[in-house]
This record gives C-alpha cells, structure tokens and sequence, in this order.
C-alpha cells in the first residue's frame, strides 16, 4: 500500500495559502457561471482569471 494518501497535489506546487473573499451574492453567482462553463472549481477559475489579468501586462 502507498504510504501516501488523500488528494494528490494539483500541478507542481503544494496548495497550501488560503484566502476568504467576501463577496456579493452576483460576484459570487459570476465565479459559479463560469466555473461551471468551464467545468472548473471556483479557485481554479479565480486563478485562471488573475494568470489572464497578469498576461495583459
């Protein structure tokens, strides 16, 4: 048996900073849409919305 267990890690670094947002109910219903649009979790469509912010630099 794997001395490993739980959730493999997501890509090449350790998730491991949380961070709580206080939204409105319409900015949260955004983030769900287009999660679920993009059949991604919530914290991977935030982040895929900063790394397209940065890109614009």
């Amino acid at each position: 048996m794997s001395p490993r267990t739980g959730r493999p890690i997501k890509g090449n670094a350790k998730r491991d900073k949380r961070l709580e947002v206080r939204l409105t109910a319409e900015e949260y219903n955004d983030i769900q849409e287009v999660a679920d649009n993009l059949k991604l979790s919530k914290a991977d469509t935030i982040v895929k919305g900063i790394q397209l912010l940065k890109s614009e630099k």
